[in-house]
């Protein structure tokens, strides 16, 4: 078959004498067929078949993910945290983007009440530790945590000045987990 050509679900790309299935494939009675639509294609060095998509495949959320979440709400023991990118990744998030980060995930050090470190309508950067049978995040490296916040009382971007945040517009002084790079960070690049 040749590359350019496009293949419909159903059809017959190889045999499971010839090649393994792969990727946008499945094996039927010794014969593989495709499993979406796309172009066909051998992965040489491990002999699979593979269906290449015509569109790109929505996201789905896997441990060790790298994520921006924006907080929603902070209880006493746990942070929720709507994930609403994957770093390195163009497309949407498919399944549930609800995750929890609990408090012993937030930093390496102790922490007694999350809110002492995130607030509703933060953007975090955070990891993926879990993704069944809910989403739990950790935020416990130096490059993860808080990369943009918002001011408590009048809703303004806070700047990073020293060991905490500033609010130029109220003056209102606030402490987070905040990421390495926190305002340096392009939110709207992705």
């Amino acid at each position: 078959m040749t590359k350019d050509k496009i293949i419909l679900p159903g059809d017959q790309v190889s045999t499971s004498e010839e090649l393994l299935p792969g990727e946008g494939t499945f094996e039927e009675d010794g014969i593989i067929r495709a499993a979406r639509v796309g172009t066909y294609y051998v992965d040489e060095k491990h002999r699979r078949a593979i269906i290449k998509p015509l569109t790109s495949i929505p996201v789905e959320l896997k441990k060790g993910d790298i994520v921006l979440a924006q907080v929603n709400s902070v209880r006493s023991n746990m942070v929720i945290a709507e994930v609403i990118h994957v770093i390195g990744k163009n497309r949407m998030i498919t399944g549930d983007t609800n995750g929890t980060l609990r408090v012993s995930e937030i930093s390496k050090g102790y922490v007694k009440d999350p809110s002492t470190e995130y607030a509703p309508g933060d953007i975090i950067r955070a990891k993926i530790t879990q993704v069944r049978p809910s989403v739990q995040l950790a935020t416990k490296d130096r490059d993860l945590g808080v990369i943009k916040a918002i001011c408590t009382k009048c809703r303004y971007s806070l700047n990073k000045k020293e060991n905490y945040l500033n609010c130029d517009n109220c003056g209102n002084k606030e402490r987070r987990k905040t990421a390495i790079d926190y305002g340096e960070y392009d939110i709207k690049k992705f």
